[in-house]
């Protein structure tokens, strides 16, 4: 009895092999099939795949270390997905953010736009450059009156799918905050450290933390700011200014009305290890 069911489950075992391998071995001929009928998906899907930050942004946001100072890059379309796996019928429905705040689906198409090199996207097109190894997207899409701008996007963590709020906020901690810190006039010799995926260690009892993309949209989001909670979920939130390598981390308090946020006491002084 016992062989007979070890024969029983060594069939089934072969069998779900065989029907893994052939599934496997039909979406791969499926796939040369489509790219084989449209020159376009040959040519673009192969680079497109990952999460996409607005190069513009990141590049103001590195140099500035602040937020607040880049504004002015945040309109428009600043990040997007596109996950080339969920192709159908020569479309792929990619998740973007619009101006740090909003979020809504563009249609890509594979379909030659009207500039060269280009496929449609949405309301605009794409193209696709490889630099040195680096691939860059640039997007032609219409903002004010119609107006077409141009637009790089650049991976935010390689070929890996991600939401665009954690996309957008892996990217920005690159350019802000991640590394190993001190944490002046403490008797702690322990270094604090902020990792690009929101952690942080060292730093009282916070366990994450979070920088405000989403600016100048409300009352008192006038300033550039930081959050943090605890692991007793205790929630935080100072603004923060960069001082050459010295994060500093103030309280703050409304104006007389409320409309606006002031600084008040410095809090804590953070001065980047090299």
């Amino acid at each position: 009895m016992k062989n007979y069911f070890l024969l029983l489950t060594l069939i089934f075992l072969f069998s779900c092999k065989r029907t893994t391998k052939q599934a496997s071995t039909d979406t791969a001929a499926n796939s040369k099939s489509i790219e084989k009928s449209n020159p376009l998906i040959a040519k673009f899907r192969p680079l497109l795949q990952g999460t996409w930050v607005k190069k513009a942004y990141i590049d103001k946001v590195t140099e500035t270390k602040s937020p607040m100072a880049t504004i002015d890059e945040a309109s428009g379309i600043t990040i997007f997905t596109i996950d080339t796996t969920e192709m159908t019928d020569n479309v792929i429905t990619v998740h973007a953010g619009w101006n740090n705040h909003e979020g809504g689906d563009i249609t890509l198409s594979f379909k030659a736009g009207k500039r060269p090199s280009s496929i449609t996207f949405g309301e605009g097109e794409l193209s696709v450059a490889v630099n040195h190894g680096d691939t860059v997207l640039t997007v032609y899409y219409p903002g004010v009156k119609n107006k077409i701008k141009a637009y790089q996007f650049i991976r935010a963590n390689g070929q890996k799918i991600m939401a665009v709020n954690e996309g957008f906020d892996r990217a920005v901690n690159k350019a802000l905050m991640i590394g190993r810190y001190t944490l002046l006039d403490t008797a702690t010799s322990q270094p604090v450290v902020f990792n690009i995926n929101g952690n942080v260690t060292g730093f009282k009892d916070f366990k994450t933390y979070s920088v405000l993309v989403d600016l100048n949209m409300e009352p008192m989001d006038n300033l550039d700011e930081i959050s943090f909670v605890s692991d007793k979920k205790i929630y935080r939130s100072y603004s923060f200014k960069f001082d050459s390598d010295t994060l500093k981390l103030y309280d703050t308090k409304p104006n007389a009305d409320s409309s606006l946020l002031m600084l008040d006491k410095l809090k804590y002084k953070l001065v980047k290890l090299k």
